[in-house]
């Protein structure tokens, strides 16, 4: 834009040096002020946003879930009252060990059947059960992570292998998750719910 010494512009209008300088100065914040203020928005955003895995501080896999298993551990009969006491045992110490329900949260139920009232696929996903095949169905509170599933699921087959000689493959193993309302430990109550006056 061409002016002559007095700052006016062609048309004949007055622009001052000054009012020109005070105008700059003002768009000159005016960014500034929204770059900045943009830069903060996108920080927020981007710690806000950014995945588990890109913090450098380490994430547990583990997802702790609620307390108080129910085991129900089925087998064909023939064992003896030790081997069943001994398979209760380790799955009671595979629970404390790997998904941490408290020491005394005890509570099992061990049934021998008839080969004829316990009917299994031998070969199923081809695994080949036998006559000694375990079925552990543990109903428990939800929130586990899988990779702690996983974790209980080779940690008890693993144990039962070495401390009562059962084969990996008759160890069936099932889990069941239910919500705290779903429990009651006697009186006709809902311990687990907290009462709402």
């Amino acid at each position: 834009m061409n002016t002559n010494n007095r700052g006016e512009l062609p048309a004949g209008r007055s622009f001052s040096l000054f009012g020109r300088r005070s105008f700059c100065g003002a768009l000159l914040a005016s960014v500034v002020f929204w770059f900045i203020k943009k830069s903060a928005a996108l920080a927020h955003h981007s710690r806000e946003g950014t995945p588990a895995s890109a913090n450098h501080d380490p994430q547990p896999i583990v997802s702790l879930g609620g307390d108080v298993p129910l085991v129900r551990i089925d087998l064909i009969e023939g064992t003896s009252e030790a081997y069943r006491t001994k398979v209760g045992e380790i799955v009671y110490q595979t629970l404390v060990d790997v998904l941490k329900v408290p020491e005394h949260d005890h509570f099992h139920v061990i049934t021998e059947h008839p080969k004829g009232g316990l009917p299994f696929d031998r070969n199923y996903l081809g695994i080949h059960r036998s006559d000694a095949c375990i079925f552990f169905q543990i109903t428990l509170l939800s929130g586990r992570s899988v990779e702690l599933k996983q974790s209980f699921y080779k940690t008890l087959v693993d144990r039962l292998h070495e401390e009562v000689k059962l084969r990996k493959e008759d160890a069936f193993i099932n889990l069941v998750e239910v919500p705290k309302e779903n429990w009651s430990f006697g009186n006709g109550e809902a311990q687990y719910v907290t009462t709402v006056s």
